[in-house]
């Protein structure tokens, strides 16, 4: 091993006991050219491997590890000795060994990354939401409850990863909810989970999920500064959904 380093929750001094150990290491070239080996004994001192998956992208190998009699996960990437990762903020990460000094210099011209949100892309994510959401209750008008519940869920997650990122939070799908939202946000984003696959509860939940979409448009528009230019005539929308229900 020429370099280690813990990141994730690790890297940053949170972890738990449910965190997984995520590790980013630099081997040497005859211990790269046979990596799944090298990878199953780097893994071995941890625990027995339950289950493992290897993924290649170029010159490293990402591994996703489950060890031990508690499957405990563990995120492993191993870089032959060139690759230059790119490095999160010295603070979120914890430098373990670096023979060669590569990875302090990899350390110390890291930039900041950070998370940029056009209003363009701002715009097409809310016009993709709100034309799921007509879809949504023409499919549970329609009986097709199982999509509609799936519609809910996921545009739901997509205006989430919206607001975070808007907020400066990269978050996947849910991560993050109680750094990013207010509690009353996060009561109106409760609201849209269905608690059964039922066309009424569906239709309960898509209204939520209307309320939960004019949330994040509004979001948006205030940190633009200015409008998204949607152009949406809401009473004759909800009109035409309602009566959808009773045809």
């Amino acid at each position: 091993m020429l370099g280690v380093l813990y990141t994730g929750s690790l890297g940053r001094g949170t972890a738990d006991h449910f965190s997984d150990l995520d590790l980013e290491l630099w081997v040497t070239n005859p211990a790269y050219d046979d990596v799944e080996t090298t990878v199953r004994e780097l893994l071995s001192p941890l625990g027995t491997i339950e289950w493992l998956m290897f993924t290649t992208a170029g010159e490293s190998m990402f591994t996703t590890a489950f060890l031990g009699p508690d499957w405990q996960p563990v995120d492993l990437t191993v870089h032959r000795p060139p690759v230059e990762s790119p490095m999160p903020a010295p603070s979120q990460v914890y430098l373990l060994k670096d023979q060669n000094q590569q990875l302090h210099q990899f350390l110390t011209t890291a930039t900041h990354q950070t998370i940029e949100v056009s209003w363009e892309e701002a715009r097409g994510k809310l016009e993709e939401a709100i034309g799921n959401w007509i879809y949504l209750h023409r499919k549970n008008a329609r009986g097709d409850g199982w999509c509609a519940l799936g519609m809910a869920t996921e545009s739901a997650a997509a205006l989430y990863t919206l607001v975070a990122a808007l907020r400066g939070v990269r978050a996947h799908s849910y991560r993050y909810v109680t750094q990013v939202l207010s509690p009353q946000e996060q009561g109106i984003l409760a609201q849209v989970w269905p608690r059964d696959c039922s066309q009424q509860e569906l239709r309960r939940a898509g209204r939520a999920l209307w309320n939960w979409t004019r949330l994040i448009w509004q979001e948006a528009e205030r940190y633009f500064g200015r409008s998204l230019l949607i152009e949406v005539d809401e009473d004759s929308l909800l009109t035409a959904i309602d009566r959808l229900y009773s045809g």
